[in-house]
């Protein structure tokens, strides 16, 4: 009689073999997708703004946030490129997922 266990078995296999670049990425999205982007104030973990220097990616969770949300005037307005950054870091994690089980070898 098959248990839970010899059903379970594969699955985890499966998520052991997934990189752990693929999770990090997947979660910085998630993370960036879930922030409230009408919230005031916030924390800011910017290096470079700690150094009183402009930031290039200024504004860019917010524009993601604004992106999970369908505002896209609000994320365009926030930041230009959340698109395409959010769309070149899903490619990332599918390409690293990929090649990691095999299959673009």
């Amino acid at each position: 009689m098959p248990t839970v266990q010899d059903a379970v078995g594969p699955v985890v296999q499966r998520l052991r073999a997934v990189p752990l670049e693929a999770v990090f990425w997947t979660a910085a999205l998630i993370a960036a997708a879930s922030i409230n982007p009408q919230a005031p104030g916030g924390i800011n973990l910017c290096l470079i703004e700690q150094l009183g220097l402009p930031c290039p990616g200024d504004g860019l969770g917010t524009a993601i946030a604004h992106l999970a949300r369908g505002h896209w005037g609000a994320s365009w307005s926030a930041h230009p490129l959340a698109a395409p950054v959010v769309g070149v870091l899903a490619a990332h994690v599918v390409s690293l997922c990929w090649t990691t089980s095999g299959l673009g070898r």
